[in-house]
């Protein structure tokens, strides 16, 4: 996976990334995709019975470090960057936080790719900026992931 220039980021910034892995799915595979791009970040697991029956093991990571963020936004792509940043507007949330999914295959593969709507095979990402005066949520994260300041 090539990576790109690092992102600003500021000391407020927060990325979530959680993705829900069923009972016949391989959890350490998953667990091993979600370090080869966010690195050597907690990544906690979580199991519980599902609706049906079988454990459902969730996996997430809250990046909070400026060097975890920075790695977790170069390491979607500029690809993937580029259609966030055309789509940031309808991303957000009233908070400042920018959500989308990632294909949980693409992602096992090594590889980046926005999951198509109503996937059920995705990694939910938010990434939270933090908002100073002068400045705007969606300004914020256009220069996140344009890599503006840089």
């Amino acid at each position: 996976m090539a990576f790109r220039p690092l992102p600003p980021c500021m000391g407020d910034d927060r990325m979530t990334v959680r993705v829900h892995v069923s009972a016949v799915e391989d959890a350490s595979l998953v667990h091993q995709a979600l370090r080869s791009w966010l690195g050597d970040v907690d990544i906690s697991r979580d199991a519980s019975p599902s609706h049906h029956g079988p454990t459902m093991i969730t996996l997430s990571a809250d990046l909070q470090r400026n060097a975890e963020l920075r790695r977790g936004i170069a390491g979607l792509g500029e690809e993937v960057c580029e259609h966030l940043r055309d789509e940031h507007a309808s991303r957000m949330d009233d908070d400042g936080g920018l959500h989308f999914r990632l294909d949980l295959d693409a992602l096992l593969s090594g590889a980046m790719v926005l999951a198509p709507p109503g996937s059920s095979r995705s990694v939910k990402v938010r990434y939270k900026v933090a908002v100073y005066p002068g400045q705007t949520a969606q300004g914020r994260i256009l220069e996140v992931l344009t890599n503006e300041a840089l």
